[in-house]
């Protein structure tokens, strides 16, 4: 077992039982960008659990929450220290904006024309991604808008 994998039980044994799982109205999706969702995500991030004591989580209203959450998100949020959901939310909305903007940015349409038939169908198939970016930035602009949906603080959020 690595020493990542390690840390990261030592944690939830530690820290676990703060985390307060999110039902979503809109049934298991990512909470994000509205894919279906495969894991959950920890808000704030469990690395970062040692560092947040208790008066600094209620000074700030930081609810531990678990949100549904898709591969892509999961994966491009990380360990990072963004402790809320609206944090979490802007920076995706960052992050997706700049795959979009790369994606586009690979070949016109004139080049992809050009191409063999294999390799075309390749990168047609690739630069069709840039609308699963699009539908991922659009749903992640719908969620910052909807804060009645995100982690709230509860009394047991601190025990």
């Amino acid at each position: 077992m690595s020493a990542k994998s390690k840390e990261r039980i030592r944690l939830n044994k530690l820290h676990g039982h703060k985390y307060k799982r999110l039902f979503l109205n809109e049934g298991y999706f990512c909470f994000y960008c509205a894919d279906p969702a495969s894991s959950l995500d920890h808000v704030p991030p469990l690395s970062s659990m040692d560092n947040l004591d208790y008066d600094y989580r209620k000074k700030h209203s930081i609810p531990c929450a678990l949100l549904p959450c898709c591969m892509d998100c999961n994966a491009a949020l990380g360990d990072r220290k963004l402790f809320t959901a609206m944090e979490r939310l802007q920076y995706l909305e960052s992050y997706y904006e700049a795959k979009l903007i790369k994606q586009r940015n690979l070949w016109s349409d004139d080049e992809i024309e050009e191409l063999g038939g294999r390799l075309r169908d390749y990168v047609r198939v690739k630069q069709e991604k840039t609308s699963r970016f699009m539908y991922k930035i659009r749903a992640i602009q719908l969620r910052q808008i909807k804060p009645e949906t995100f982690p709230a603080m509860s009394e047991n959020d601190f025990e």
